[in-house]
């Protein structure tokens, strides 16, 4: 018996030994056979960014004016076309609860307009204040060419509304610097920053291919003769285009939208004539016969059938300050530089011979 308790007292010095947190069990019938059960105690650390804190923040707009966004724009109003293809190329389609009336890019707008879920507010001069009121946006973003009257209004109404060059843009590079102030407004900058270095990508890619190409006297005109020889002159992103493209514009020694004479149009004797009209193949046509029956006859752009008309969505790319600007520099250098670029083969332009 006393040699059975010496071996239970060896059995418990032994356990004590190894440590830790255990527990004893006990088999009546084989002293010397323990059981032991350990408990471990794991502590895991979990660690998590907070992203900083974007809003409210302040906005200098195109007008220079301090604009406070008090949170992220969750209902916009745009009140242009080019304003409209921003959004939409920056992926902020689904946050526009209303566009102007001429608002027709990317298809996607007119689905939408049909459906009902984007308003239309009226035209592009002359939107419809108090419909934009009772649409209750966050932000209105506005062309300060176009609607720089109604800015005393806006603020009357207690509207808050960020002014983009829009029109008023000189060069095609203000109209990237207004791609990215939109982004601002939204914190999508890196989004704004891709699609910036897409559209300077394709306009150096053009710039280079024209290294060696002399300059081509342009006249573009802006609508029919009928209604006065209206052009554009320096200090407008269309004279940007012209120049990047790889022409002159017989009209750069003025500035802004310009009405020519005849005579001055005759003595610079464009090479190329293009007219951006709103209206039909047949309207375009028409055009094309009323400068060739006119006294431009006598012009170098006439005698060689260098005379084009714009209209539909060439029209559009051309005369809209928005994303799509080196589709615009691309479209005309095909048909001031035909020989380097191919043939301009659309059906929203039509030629002399077409």
């Amino acid at each position: 018996m006393r040699l059975k308790n010496i071996s239970v007292i060896i059995a418990i010095f032994i356990v004590l030994l190894l440590g830790g947190s255990l527990t004893l069990y006990w088999h009546a019938l084989t002293p010397a056979t323990v059981t032991i059960t350990y408990t471990t105690t794991v502590t895991e650390t979990l660690t998590q960014t907070i992203p900083p804190k974007i809003y409210p923040l302040t906005i200098v707009d195109a007008l220079g004016r301090q604009v406070v966004v008090s949170s992220e724009p969750l209902r916009v109003i745009s009140l242009s076309p080019s304003i409209t293809e921003i959004l939409f190329s920056l992926n902020l389609g689904s946050k526009v609860v209303a566009v102007d009336s001429f608002s027709d890019y990317p298809p996607e707008v007119i689905e939408l307009k049909d459906k009902g879920v984007i308003e239309d507010i009226g035209g592009f001069w002359s939107p419809d204040l108090e419909k934009i009121v009772a649409l209750a946006p966050d932000i209105i973003i506005a062309d300060s060419d176009a609607h720089m009257k109604f800015k005393d209004k806006f603020e009357e109404l207690g509207l808050n509304v960020i002014f983009i060059r829009g029109g008023a843009a000189a060069t095609v590079e203000d109209i990237l610097l207004d791609i990215m102030l939109v982004t601002k407004v939204f914190n999508v900058e890196d989004n704004g920053a891709k699609l910036v270095q897409n559209i300077s990508v394709q306009l150096i890619a053009i710039e280079e291919k024209l290294k060696e190409a002399g300059k081509v006297k342009t006249l573009v005109l802006l609508g029919p003769p009928s209604l006065g020889l209206w052009t554009v002159g320096s200090g407008k992103f269309l004279n940007d285009i012209i120049r990047k493209a790889g022409g002159i514009n017989i009209a750069e020694k003025y500035y802004g939208w310009i009405q020519l004479s005849l005579e001055e149009v005759i003595s610079a004797d464009p090479e190329v004539i293009i007219a951006l009209v709103m209206g039909t193949t047949e309207d375009a046509k028409a055009v094309i016969n009323e400068i060739v029956n006119s006294e431009l006859s006598e012009t170098s752009a006439v005698k060689n059938g260098k005379v084009y008309v714009l209209i539909g969505e060439a029209d559009d790319i051309v005369s809209r300050p928005g994303p799509r600007v080196a589709k615009a520099v691309l479209l005309l250098a095909k048909i001031l530089h035909s020989d380097i670029f191919g043939e301009q083969k659309r059906p929203d332009v039509v030629s002399m011979g077409g």
